[in-house]
């Protein structure tokens, strides 16, 4: 008798089990535009690492034949005919389900073998989003000039305006969970696509890691897509409106004090004349100060209201974020997903800081 009644219970043990042992599904992503050169290999060095992951190449329109090297070498080929890599991204987020992203450029200048360091963290649940670096210093990448003054420069407002240590920002090299793929909304259309990738994961509270990686340089006949002025310029577009999305007090408030120290120079003349006078007889002035003190006061004022609002829908986002985690939970039968994302993390010896604002 005691061996019928436990019967329910060996049952739910194997199903743990299976569940505990089951292998994820990894979706390797290959945004790719004019790309003949290189694509077949990405595809086969991938495959050579992940022999079990499903690799899909977006092609952007390309007029050259990487679509039919994709083919040839096994590749699923999907096409978004917005031109942009934010497009691209947007589609290959929203169309492909699995549970881990790899997400590649086709260029070949990353290292498929450095794949299994970036899943790691993922895999384990230490984080929800991968960066391969470029930039580490533990990194032998090889960077053109005017790519890596633009990269420091980014970095540079972005540590400045967000707070946070981020050493690529622009890396095309990542790992995601299926959480982030799933919830975060992405609204880039080129390559400002990793500067919104980044900015708000960690803002939306997601764990993100920086591993290094080593950039290698484009084979002869391989050229970059990027238009250094153009593209700069949109990237640092984005940055500000993040900021001004994620951070309007920081905006705002800074906006709203140069306004008023701006007013303190016309309104000191005034101010002094009057004292030692009796008269006002710069009404001019008088009047631009005043202007320009109210005017700093309102935006100041502006930035608190938008402040509230903004933390406000930030705990709604963690909450929906929750419900969601349960329920992905209870549906595999598992406790992974009551795994909350966190805006700080522990440091262990040995292991990479956790990106943190």
């Amino acid at each position: 008798m005691s061996n019928v009644a436990s019967l329910p219970e060996q049952r739910e043990t194997l199903m743990e089990q299976s569940v505990s042992n089951a292998a994820p599904e990894i979706a390797i992503l290959i945004p790719c535009f004019n790309e003949e050169l290189t694509i077949g290999d990405v595809i086969e060095q991938f495959r050579r690492e992940l022999p079990r992951a499903r690799i899909y190449v977006f092609d952007n329109n390309s007029t050259d034949r990487t679509a039919e090297r994709a083919r040839e070498t096994g590749g699923i080929l999907l096409r978004e005919k917005r031109r942009g890599k934010g497009y691209v991204v947007q589609s290959m987020f929203r169309e492909i389900n699995a549970d881990i992203y790899v997400m590649v450029d086709g260029d070949g200048t990353y290292p498929a073998p450095s794949v299994h360091a970036l899943l790691e963290p993922v895999l384990s649940h230490e984080a929800d989003m991968v960066v391969g670096s470029r930039l580490n210093s533990a990194s032998k990448s090889q960077f053109r000039l005017m790519n890596r003054l633009g990269n420091y420069m980014f970095l540079w407002l972005t540590r400045t305006i967000f707070h946070a240590h981020i050493e690529d920002m622009l890396s095309g090299y990542r790992v995601f969970s299926r959480s982030i793929v799933k919830q975060l909304p992405l609204l880039s259309g080129g390559f400002e696509i990793e500067t919104e990738l980044t900015i708000k994961a960690l803002e939306r509270g997601y764990r993100v890691i920086e591993l290094p990686v080593d950039l290698a340089s484009r084979p002869e006949g391989s050229h970059s897509k990027i238009r250094h002025f153009r593209d700069g310029l949109i990237i640092t577009n984005m940055i500000f409106s993040l900021a001004r999305d994620y951070k309007p007090l920081t905006v705002f408030g800074t906006i709203g004090l140069i306004l008023i120290l701006s007013g303190l120079i016309p309104g000191t003349l005034v101010i002094s004349e009057f004292l030692r006078t009796g008269l006002v007889p710069r009404l001019p002035s008088a009047v631009l100060a005043v202007g320009l003190e109210l005017s700093g006061l309102v935006v100041g004022m502006v930035g608190l209201v938008l402040h509230t609002v903004v933390r406000r829908f930030q705990e709604l986002d963690l909450e929906i974020q929750h419900l969601g985690l349960q329920i992905s939970g209870a549906q595999h039968g598992d406790t992974v997903g009551l795994r909350l994302p966190s805006r700080t993390g522990a440091r262990e010896p040995g292991r990479p800081s956790v990106i943190a604002l």
